[in-house]
């Protein structure tokens, strides 16, 4: 993979993780459920699988092992929305079990508390981004021409 494709894919990162934030806000708004997106595992959207596959490599940016926690608590936090505002409308005193944690679901404060981490995470999140795609573009193209790399 070449500089141009991870600055591409981490461009492209930061438009895809404030979806959620806005596909959030539909939930709290109670938008149909066909009108919001689905939530998707951290390993299953384009910044989860380059990094499993290739960014882990680029052992010299420290900040992609933070990115990796802080994607997947995104992903949960989403997740945790999701299937709270839905569960909610189908078992009025059901309860979700969401990253270890059983919620009661008509627990409005909890979705609004989770929508306030998910958006601080995400802000982080981009930061975090921009700063891996200045020091992505400041490194010479050899420093992705290593066999490891590719």
């Amino acid at each position: 993979m070449n500089k141009n494709q991870i600055i591409t894919i981490l461009q492209q990162a930061k438009p895809d993780h404030i979806e959620w934030i806005k596909q959030a806000h539909k939930l709290l708004a109670n938008h149909p459920q066909d009108q919001i997106n689905k939530p998707v595992t951290c390993d299953a959207c384009l910044l989860g699988k380059w990094h499993s596959k290739e960014g882990f490599k680029l052992v010299n940016i420290p900040q992609l092992n933070e990115l990796e926690t802080l994607h997947k608590d995104i992903h949960n936090l989403y997740t945790a929305l999701y299937y709270t505002t839905f569960d909610r409308r189908i078992k009025p005193r059901a309860t979700v079990i969401s990253a270890g944690i059983e919620i009661p679901v008509q627990e409005k404060k909890f979705r609004n508390k989770k929508l306030k981490q998910l958006e601080k995470k995400t802000v982080t999140l981009v930061r975090s981004l921009e700063s891996i795609e200045k020091k992505v573009a400041s490194m010479s193209e050899q420093d992705f021409s290593s066999p490891w790399l590719s």
